[in-house]
């Protein structure tokens, strides 16, 4: 949870205690009950577990800017270098076509972008969720749609 919730825009701690992580504490539970011979129900066993995100090669990228995108090249990023490995993406984004605030969501090969007032400092903040994903290089293709001054 702390992974899609994590990225600036949302109070998890409001919501989820740090204190309890389900990946960190021990899920060994006694359930009261005599079984002999002719016990015929199913026993509710907790297994141990183990962070499967990472060991399956789920990570995020976090981008953030205080310059605006130009929508052109954040376009061109979408449809010709975003690797078909990311799953998910949220964000605030901020063009330098736009005096308004757009919230993209993209989940598969679809995105949707809203737009609204901008609240606060303008920037650019995107989180994309995927598996195998190469930081460096989505880091440095989302700085080159970035305006340049």
């Amino acid at each position: 949870m702390p992974l899609i919730l994590s990225v600036g825009l949302f109070q998890s701690d409001r919501y989820f205690h740090p204190e309890h992580q389900h990946s960190e504490h021990d899920h060994n539970h006694d359930h009261d009950h005599e079984c002999d011979e002719h016990c015929d129900h199913d026993h509710h066993h907790h297994p141990h577990h183990s962070n499967h995100l990472e060991e399956d090669g789920f990570t995020s990228v976090s981008f953030q800017s205080d310059r605006p995108f130009e929508l052109r090249k954040f376009q061109y990023f979408l449809d010709h270098q975003l690797p078909q490995s990311v799953f998910r993406a949220k964000g605030i984004l901020w063009f330098k076509e736009s005096p308004r605030r757009h919230v993209f969501h993209l989940s598969g090969k679809r995105f949707s972008l809203d737009d609204e007032e901008w609240k606060g400092d303008r920037k650019n903040q995107l989180v994309l969720i995927g598996q195998n994903l190469d930081h460096a290089t989505l880091l440095n293709q989302l700085a080159a749609c970035v305006t340049d001054a």
